[in-house]
């Protein structure tokens, strides 16, 4: 690839020495990282890989190409007051993430699916609740809202337990057999009366900031259940804490929040019919991550279009 091409590293979470390493490796010699702070001579920088860098990190990168974000949500970047308008911005499109998220999100399908929100609610009143009904896998539809590579990874293993389901997207997607494609707002409005679990998957954009809200959430048929993996400012909170306070919805799978960490106090914590996990439902692996990366950066030095590519004027 010619010449040394420095590359400008942060990264802000728990495993950030770890993916620094991997990104590393990754990369090679003829990629030598600068982590930030110790940025160097800044119109040296050609490239970028981050996650939620600081409001200067983009300070002072005349020369920059190219920014890689260490995630497949890249809302944080676009609102970052930094980051040069004219400059490529490339997700992760998967790095190992799809089976991650299809094992929680099954796992939050068979909760609602076996009943145990009731179970739960009967354990807690010490009451034997043995006629428990339980409708077959086969008619308990399962929504999802997206239609994107983690969507498909979802669904396909949804499907694979014997579960319909219907993957909604604003403009029409080819999606696996097997696996519904409805599309556009008059089929979001047909889909949303037979959908026993609803799962978000969307990326966070102005048009889906506040989606699911009273209107939606009141469209589900009663005794519905909620799964948001996708991220917290797409849920109204009060509009569904009113919801389940009023018996419409069964409960609640919740990965993602406005705030996070969850404050203290927080009604999701208490809330009997909430089930509260923090952000842990597809953590990106550091090599995969990083093997992801170094692919896309090596299409963009070639002059190709990379897996990921963001069209910034839909936000994903």
């Amino acid at each position: 690839m010619g010449s040394a091409t420095r590359i400008l590293f942060h990264c802000a979470g728990d495993d950030d020495a770890r993916m620094q390493d991997a990104v590393a490796a990754a990369l090679g010699p003829e990629h030598p990282l600068a982590v930030w702070p110790d940025v160097g001579d800044p119109a040296t920088i050609r490239y970028a890989v981050a996650w939620h860098p600081p409001d200067d990190f983009f300070d002072g990168l005349i020369a920059l190409e190219a920014v890689f974000a260490l995630a497949a949500g890249v809302d944080q970047l676009l609102r970052h007051p930094g980051l040069p308008a004219h400059v490529p911005l490339v997700r992760l499109d998967d790095a190992g993430m799809g089976n991650k998220m299809a094992e929680y999100v099954l796992h939050g399908v068979l909760h609602a699916h076996r009943g145990w929100p009731d179970l739960l609610a009967a354990a807690r009143q010490e009451r034997w609740l043995h006629d428990l009904d339980v409708t077959p896998a086969g008619r308990f539809r399962v929504g999802i809202l997206g239609a994107g590579t983690l969507a498909t990874a979802v669904a396909r293993r949804l499907v694979a337990n014997g579960y319909p389901v219907s993957c909604w997207s604003r403009g029409v997607r080819a999606l696996p057999d097997g696996i519904d494609s409805v599309a556009g707002t008059a089929a979001l409005d047909a889909l949303l009366p037979r959908c026993r679990v609803l799962v978000c998957l969307l990326p966070l954009t102005p048009a889906t900031r506040g989606i699911l809200d009273t209107a939606l959430l009141s469209a589900l048929p009663r005794g519905a259940f909620l799964v948001n993996v996708a991220r917290g400012e797409h849920l109204v909170e009060a509009d569904l804490l009113a919801l389940l306070d009023a018996d419409h919805l069964s409960g609640a799978m919740l990965d993602v929040f406005a705030e996070e960490p969850l404050p203290e106090r927080h009604p999701f914590w208490r809330h009997p019919k909430v089930l509260v996990s923090p952000h842990v439902s597809a953590p990106s692996g550091p090599e995969d991550s990083a093997a992801q990366v170094a692919d896309s950066l090596r299409v963009v030095e070639a002059g190709g279009r990379p897996d990921g590519l963001v069209d910034r004027a839909r936000g994903y």
